[in-house]
């Protein structure tokens, strides 16, 4: 008797446990809700967030070394590294002729010294009266060094050199073109 009992809640139960599968599947699973609660909040990545926010590096005899400004800021939790919406970057060639980067996103390096430009980059006047833009651009900050292995387009007043990929230091005033480098220039 007792054996028959067993085997009868063992029966029940197992049809209980399906019924309530059956139910779950049924009722979440084509409305694609895997849980029961009504909303689900991510954690958000960012600890902080700030507005226009300016970034200003002296050299040892008090000059500025550089400077780059965004239009806001998020410091990640993840990696340490900061979110840069809309920077823009002004540095010195071998400490005497600035030059410009702007880019639509970036990202600043948790230790501060490499900056990446994102996302319609636009170079001014790292060669002279000429205009660099890429997808991506990234400025070692700490030796003045420039580099990218995407496509970009070097603009001159009278034409446009094409390249995969470029390596420049600002110290020794050096730019160099890395691969496919193919340009059209009309006479002045």
């Amino acid at each position: 008797m007792k054996q028959i009992k067993f085997t009868v809640f063992s029966v029940l139960s197992a049809i209980t446990a399906m019924a309530g599968i059956i139910v779950y599947l049924t009722q979440f699973s084509e409305s694609g809700k895997l849980s029961i609660v009504e909303r689900f909040e991510a954690v958000p990545d960012a600890d902080s967030h700030l507005t226009q926010v300016d970034g200003i590096k002296y050299s040892r005899d008090g000059e500025i070394a550089y400077k780059w400004r965004a239009s806001s800021a998020e410091r990640l939790i993840s990696d340490g590294s900061i979110s840069l919406q809309a920077p823009s970057y002004i540095g010195n060639i071998a400490d005497q002729r600035p030059w410009t980067a702007s880019a639509k996103t970036g990202k600043l390096s948790q230790d501060g010294e490499q900056l990446t430009l994102l996302d319609t980059v636009l170079v001014k006047d790292l060669i002279r009266q000429a205009q660099i833009t890429t997808e991506l651009l990234r400025i070692n900050l700490a030796n003045s060094e420039v580099s990218t292995d995407q496509p970009l387009t070097l603009s001159l007043r009278n034409g446009k050199t094409h390249s995969l990929g470029m390596k420049a230091s600002m110290k020794n005033e050096r730019v160099e073109l890395l691969d496919q480098v193919k340009g059209h220039y009309d006479p002045i």
